[in-house]
């Protein structure tokens, strides 16, 4: 299996409808397939799917989803089942229809979604008023309480670019956009997702922390004005970056 991007994480809050207003308000991502239970949040291919969790439960990503090209059922499920994991199809989900995405579980007992690049349809693109556009995911962070176990993990098992390794963090790059996955510093042994990164089209860090101040958030930009840090209304970190911020391989010919 080959891993070719991040298709989507997973994002509880108390209230989804709220969340889904946030991030197309404030950064031109596009919602669709909405029920009574979730909704999507698009921007540029990769997806928030946004969910209900319990009002007094912080909010957090619960699995993510990794795209594989080819996509093959059978070869998953072969593939998962040789390494003794666990090859869970979603029953009756009306987002799954045609049986696209496999559920498993990594080294850390934390669920991951692996994809079909059609899994989900991407709606028309349609204009939007944000002064911010979030294009794409940059990266996530996932903390875990062996990094070295869970990179060999993914790129053993998705075939995954090795960067920046330096013995307590690495980058897993999955066409544009990476892993950062790291030792958690707390050294517990639940692993978590502690932020989100996203792509902004025409990158100016000022803009940027301006725009953030006019909603009344945080603003910590970094000292190489490639990314600032805030906190979505849920108090989720989120990190906004230009399209350079991580360096990616260079491509063997």
């Amino acid at each position: 299996m080959k891993g070719t991007a991040i298709n989507h994480i997973s994002y509880q809050s108390a209230d989804y409808k709220k969340t889904r207003d946030f991030y197309v308000d404030l950064l031109g991502f596009q919602a669709s397939d909405e029920d009574d239970k979730q909704l999507y949040l698009w921007a540029g291919d990769a997806i928030i799917s946004a969910k209900h969790s319990a009002p007094t439960t912080a909010p957090k990503i619960d699995h993510f989803g990794f795209t594989i090209e080819p996509y093959d059922l059978k070869t998953v499920q072969a593939a998962l089942g040789e390494r003794g994991l666990p090859a869970i199809l979603s029953q009756g989900d009306p987002h799954d229809p045609d049986g696209k995405t496999v559920f498993t579980s990594d080294p850390n007992n934390y669920n991951i979604q692996i994809c079909a690049k059609d899994a989900e349809v991407k709606p028309a693109p349609i204009a939007s008023q944000s002064r911010l556009k979030a294009v794409g995911i940059n990266h996530f962070s996932y903390l875990c309480r062996d990094y070295k176990k869970t990179i060999d993990f993914y790129t053993e098992l998705l075939n995954l670019k090795l960067t920046h390794d330096d013995g307590k963090s690495a980058y897993l790059w999955l066409g544009d956009s990476f892993v950062l996955v790291a030792n958690n510093p707390s050294g517990s042994p639940t692993a978590l997702v502690d932020y989100c990164a996203w792509t902004l089209a025409d990158w100016n860090a000022e803009r940027v922390s301006n725009e953030l101040k006019r909603h009344n958030l945080e603003v910590h930009p970094d000292p190489n004005g490639k990314s600032v840090l805030t906190k979505d209304l849920n108090g989720y970190p989120l990190l906004l970056c230009s399209e350079d911020f991580g360096a990616k391989p260079v491509r063997k010919r």
